[in-house]
């Protein structure tokens, strides 16, 4: 027990409706696993979803959520010098 890291997600980083627990759903049917997701609010007060450390999500798995899903995704990038691309994805009902 002692020295072994547990890696548990902090709680404020998971889904808490519906809809973000079904977008986890879908998005593990399309090989994500929901450890590497993290549900948030940005300093606009809008919640999004992040993918491992800022990593873009296929334009298909997006899709896939749209199409199954009654939620508009919309991809928010920007260029890093020292990470390059990173991305979050905006949540809009």
């Amino acid at each position: 027990m002692f020295g072994k890291k547990i890696n548990m997600k902090e709680k404020y980083t998971l889904p808490n409706t519906p809809k973000e627990h079904k977008i986890t759903l879908l998005l593990g049917l399309r090989g994500i696993k929901s450890k590497d997701l993290d549900f948030r609010y940005n300093n606009k007060n809008e919640r999004f979803f992040s993918y491992g450390h800022w990593l873009p999500i296929r334009v298909e798995d997006i899709s896939y959520i749209q199409e199954h899903c009654d939620i508009v995704v919309s991809e928010i990038s920007w260029y890093d010098d020292d990470c390059g691309w990173q991305c979050y994805y905006r949540l809009d009902s």
